[in-house]
């Protein structure tokens, strides 16, 4: 299950998701509407037990413990939950304070992800971050310090004027913070976003695609020293600390989301609810379903989704799962395919799976082109 709070205290550079400043005001209204969601929609799915709940933003924790509280107290309510949940709520360093940390865990929350991005705070500065990196530090360290024992949290490579020096020190912090999980993302500057009108006016000026390759290899190795066990091509956990939630995604599982700009992926129908606040408060409020887009998943498409979300994991793409699930002859699709990728060294074939090569991982998206079939 995953609950979007679309509401930022501030809107960094190169966010172009469904999030929103300035909406204070719609807080209250947002989370009760939120709560009228999730009780109309039982019908959605089964009877199993949900084992993973995921609040992601947007910045959750601008909700008041009250209104998250509120909000769990109605999916236990209206849907099964199991005993061993996992219940993830990502959080900006320096906007929760230690007491408000210690409510998230005695409701139940286990598991806490912070938006860190870097610990460099000129860095932080040109992406817009309200934080500091002491102030990512010492969330850390509060989070542990009041039960946490899954702690999560991002690093952003790419980053304007950042240097493998800034890579190096970014790594020597992580391994003096309890810390066992990490998601790696390169920079992407999307359309829509003031870091694209920075980039076109030439204000912030970014690493070359080579630096930027570097920076990516030099994370990855600093990682894997200090035993991060790389499960997903941007997924890192220690002592098998991996998010189940994410793992169920890529592994092709039913998944349901609430909230303004939620997706949802139920059967083979993939739905949408409308990203904006106010026509989904006014929706749920009329009795009205929030979804604006609904498509059903047909053959190749089930297929070619199945195929590269696999190959982004530890476990890699299994012939037979492949064949059991959609009675179809996996060589006769994609023999070629995989033979190709084989001699280019992209994929290898072991323990009865297709698996990216440490290269085909920095190609990830040129590999998964090749599972297109339509």
């Amino acid at each position: 299950m995953y609950i979007h709070i679309p509401f930022c205290r501030q809107k960094c550079t190169y966010c172009d998701f469904p999030s929103y400043q300035g909406l204070e005001d719609y807080f209250d209204v947002y989370a009760y509407a939120l709560r009228q969601e999730i009780e109309s929609s039982q019908s959605l799915l089964g009877t199993d037990p949900f084992d993973t709940i995921y609040f992601g933003g947007g910045t959750p924790t601008v909700l008041s413990i009250k209104e998250l509280n509120r909000i769990l107290e109605t999916v236990y309510k209206t849907y099964t939950v199991s005993s061993d949940v996992e219940i993830t709520i990502e959080a900006n360093p320096g906007e929760v304070d230690a007491q408000y940390m210690r409510h998230l865990y005695e409701l139940g929350i286990n598991r806490i992800s912070f938006g860190v991005q870097t610990f460099r705070d000129d860095h932080l500065r040109v992406l817009h971050r309200t934080h500091t990196a002491k102030m990512a530090q010492q969330s850390v360290l509060d989070a542990y310090e009041v039960g946490f024992r899954n702690i999560s949290i991002d690093q952003i490579y790419g980053l304007p004027r950042q240097t493998l020096e800034d890579i190096s020190y970014n790594l020597e912090v992580i391994q003096s913070l309890p810390i066992n999980h990490i998601s790696i993302y390169g920079l992407q500057v999307e359309p829509s976003t003031l870091l694209h009108r920075q980039v076109m006016d030439h204000s912030v000026i970014l690493p070359s695609e080579d630096i930027c390759e570097q920076m990516y290899d030099y994370l990855v190795e600093g990682l894997e020293k200090q035993m991060f066990d790389r499960y997903e091509i941007a997924s890192f956990g220690k002592d098998g600390a991996f998010s189940r939630h994410n793992i169920k995604y890529w592994h092709g599982a039913d998944y349901i989301g609430f909230g303004a700009g939620a997706h949802s992926f139920v059967g083979n129908r993939r739905f949408q609810n409308t990203p904006y606040v106010v026509p989904y408060i006014h929706k749920i409020e009329m009795g009205e379903s929030p979804c604006i887009e609904e498509e059903i998943i047909t053959s190749p498409r089930d297929y070619e989704d199945f195929s590269f979300l696999a190959l982004r994991t530890k476990w890699g793409l299994v012939p037979s799962l492949f064949e059991s699930r959609f009675n179809l002859d996996f060589h006769n699709i994609y023999g070629s395919v995989v033979t190709d990728l084989m001699r280019k060294q992209l994929l290898v074939y072991e323990d009865d799976a297709y698996r990216l090569t440490k290269e085909g991982a920095k190609h990830g998206n040129y590999v998964f082109s090749q599972f297109l079939t339509s």
